[in-house]
């Protein structure tokens, strides 16, 4: 079982990679997060936040592979406004009106530093979600799946049954980059 040292917090990314096999170490970086620029496309934002999360890896950690990753979901309306992770359960709410029944982009950018020479990737998905009915938005909210989550909800949780992929990988939705699983095949 090959090891990897994950830069990220995230249980599901986590689990995506211990599903196929590798055994991960959590180290979340402790460096602040870039702010998001504004006026630039959310393809661009992902790369921006990315590139300073790859600056903090190689500042913190030591490991022969780590995968840094962030994920962001872009407003249905405009093309440059994300939509990250909610702080609270009336954000999570907002969010989640604004992408019901209507599709939307996902990205996620994804680096692998293997042996100090770095991979980046950055992916999107569509996703389309269903008409929400109040008590299915008040279960939404009250489970607490949007807990860490862009976009306010998790294809893999309990949205799954309201909303479908459109096109696009499931990874890049979940948070890793399809390429990211082809490159670590290659690498091991």
């Amino acid at each position: 079982m090959e090891e990897v040292l994950l830069a990220s917090a995230s249980t599901r990314r986590a689990s995506m990679l211990a599903e196929r096999g590798y055994a991960v170490i959590q180290r979340p970086l402790t460096a602040a997060e870039r702010p998001h620029r504004h006026g630039i496309s959310i393809g661009e934002q992902v790369e921006y936040i990315l590139s300073g999360k790859v600056e903090a890896a190689r500042r913190e950690l030591e490991h022969p592979c780590i995968i840094v990753a962030d994920t962001l979901v872009e407003d249905p309306d405009d093309h440059c406004r994300p939509l990250g992770q909610p702080e609270s359960p009336a954000e999570a709410l907002s969010m989640l009106l604004r992408l019901q029944s209507r599709n939307h982009r996902v990205w996620t950018g994804c680096a692998l530093l293997l042996d100090g020479e770095e991979h980046r990737w950055v992916s999107s998905a569509t996703v389309s979600i269903g008409d929400l009915s109040d008590d299915v938005i008040e279960a939404l909210i009250l489970t607490g799946s949007w807990r860490g989550k862009a976009g306010g909800y998790d294809l893999a949780g309990p949205m799954a049954a309201h909303a479908e992929l459109a096109d696009g990988a499931a990874e890049t939705v979940l948070g890793l980059a399809p390429e990211l699983f082809k490159a670590l095949l290659r690498s091991g």
